[in-house]
């Protein structure tokens, strides 16, 4: 097999177990004339989060077809979700299937789901999001009206405890909406919330790149390829998913680690369309971060908030600066998990 960035590659001996509720073959009308879906889950060692994100799958209404297959990749060799999958009951005509993808990192993991996936439409969610009860109907309902080759939906988060003061102004977990039917480009696309067709799969190159698989983004450049490529992007603000915010998420190291990367992956992301960007984009970075320092302190006299997005932008211009290191593979993390 050869070595291409965007495969798995998960080696023949790579367990696949189908949950008792389904049936070998080929899935509810992958040979009628309506069309069936994918639910993609990728998981990795959170067993309450993925509970609650079957909990809001089972709740789905307004579906005109009840062909839906349900697959969760666990991205742990260990199988630890193999558990509570096996103790779930599906609605009547749906299909759960259970994956082991053994090779670490997210890219790995989303591109099992592209491989187990035998209908043309794929939605994805994650492990820590519980879908509202019309977000698979709404989004291939905006999809059919559109002609989309992806649709995209909110995503809100719900804080496990109450959050610090200053998180009001922080914009780690705040993001931009739409009207439906709305154009959007890669930069608001993400696998959080998604439903797309396999020939975006094809206009993206076939998968996501695995390069990304420890560091994230890999789902934005899979966006940004296809996009370039001719791809259609559309939003639904009506298929709404709802993302579970633990503590260790509202503190001030997280926050400012999520800018840094997303620094770094921004400009990893534009290097692959245009390779001589590293030294401008590093020095717009040094730029960025030196004026958000100077303005940190001032930004304390007005509120600690005001004080954040300052320190926000100081991170993500150090990411920026950056970049270059975390994509060179003999520096950066080359295997491991991540954890969005």
């Amino acid at each position: 097999m050869s070595s291409s960035p965007f495969q798995s590659q998960p080696g023949a001996h790579t367990p696949v177990i189908e949950s008792s509720q389904s049936g070998m073959g080929h899935e509810p009308g992958a040979g009628g004339s309506e069309p069936s879906v994918t639910v993609a889950i990728c998981t990795f060692r959170r067993p309450e989060g993925l509970q609650r994100a079957l909990d809001g799958l089972w709740r789905q209404t307004g579906i005109p077809v009840a062909k839906v297959t349900v697959i969760v990749v666990d991205n742990d060799p260990a199988g630890s979700a193999r558990a509570v999958v096996d103790r779930n009951r599906p609605p009547p005509g749906w299909i759960l299937r259970y994956v082991i993808e053994p090779q670490p990192g997210v890219s790995h993991a989303r591109n099992r789901c592209l491989a187990e996936s035998r209908t043309d439409l794929i939605a994805f969610f994650d492990d820590d999001e519980v879908p509202e009860p019309g977000w698979l109907a709404a989004l291939l309902e905006t999809r059919k009206a559109s002609g989309a080759d992806a649709v995209f939906g909110p995503v809100i988060s719900r804080f496990e405890t109450r959050p610090p003061s200053w998180m009001a102004g922080c914009t780690a977990h705040r993001r931009p909406r739409h009207p439906t039917g709305s154009m959007v480009n890669w930069k608001n696309s993400r696998t959080g919330n998604v439903l797309l067709g396999r020939r975006l799969v094809a206009l993206a190159g076939g998968g996501f790149d695995v390069r990304f698989a420890t560091s994230g983004g890999e789902d934005a450049l899979f966006f940004a390829r296809a996009e370039r490529a001719g791809a259609k992007l559309i939003w639904c603000d009506e298929a709404v998913v709802v993302e579970d915010v633990p503590a260790t998420r509202m503190r001030l190291i997280w926050v400012l680690e999520r800018s840094y990367k997303g620094g770094q992956t921004w400009v990893r992301i534009r290097a692959e369309f245009s390779r001589g960007i590293w030294l401008p984009m590093a020095l717009r970075g040094a730029a960025s971060a030196l004026l958000a320092a100077i303005a940190l302190f001032p930004a304390l006299l007005i509120s600690r908030g005001a004080a954040v997005r300052q320190a926000q932008r100081v991170a993500g211009g150090l990411g920026k600066m950056t970049a270059w290191w975390a994509a060179n593979p003999e520096r950066g993390v080359r295997a491991g998990h991540y954890v969005g």
